[in-house]
């Protein structure tokens, strides 16, 4: 009998994937198209996936891109891009892993004392302040509020963050950023437990 029954072979449907213009790249993701190549060439390399419909690394880096940008739904930047948004969830986190691998190259704290003492000079140079090697702030960065340990997200001003305490040089560029502490610590407790 089972012989006599028709199979269904669901086809796979790939949704279009558009070519942007270069106001486009700025509005959707805050760089120009050059920038975005770049980006994508520099932390995801080649492409190494063709086969399926698998997406560039450069559509990758659109749809990481977005999410930050924009973190809405993955749906609709699935949607948005022309992808699924399981392939945009496992994009966005297979991207981010890979700037996080590369994240030593350019933030960086002066260890030596050679860099310590350049640090020095600099800021003395620059904004007569003697003897600093950076400057250091937290600030909260909101996130959705988690199932668990929720409580420990709320800050002081009753919304859910992460407290991302951040240095950075005199050429304000960063040289450290820790972001493993809930919304509810507050700043000295994430000082006094720095490796700064």
């Amino acid at each position: 009998m089972a012989e006599l029954m028709p199979t269904y072979q669901p086809t796979k449907v790939f949704k279009d994937r558009r070519e942007l213009k270069e106001v486009d790249y700025r509005a959707l993701y805050r760089f120009s198209k050059v920038n975005v190549e770049w980006i994508s060439n520099h932390f995801l390399g080649e492409t190494e996936e063709y086969r399926g419909g698998a997406l560039s690394n450069i559509e990758r880096m659109r749809v990481f891109l977005r999410y930050v940008g924009d973190p809405g739904f993955q749906i609709g930047i699935g949607e948005a891009i022309g992808v699924h948004q399981s392939t945009a969830s496992r994009t966005v986190s297979n991207v981010i892993t890979r700037i996080v691998r590369k994240s030593s190259i350019w933030i960086r704290f002066p260890t030596t004392c050679e860099d310590l003492h350049n640090a020095k000079n600099e800021w003395q140079e620059k904004f007569n302040f003697p003897s600093a090697i950076g400057a250091i702030d937290c600030t909260h960065i909101p996130i959705l509020n988690p199932f668990i340990h929720a409580n420990e997200y709320v800050n002081r001003k009753n919304f859910a963050s992460i407290n991302v305490q951040a240095t950075c040089n005199s050429n304000e560029e960063f040289t450290s950023v820790d972001v493993s502490w809930p919304g509810s610590v507050h700043d000295s407790r994430i000082w006094k437990n720095s490796d700064i």
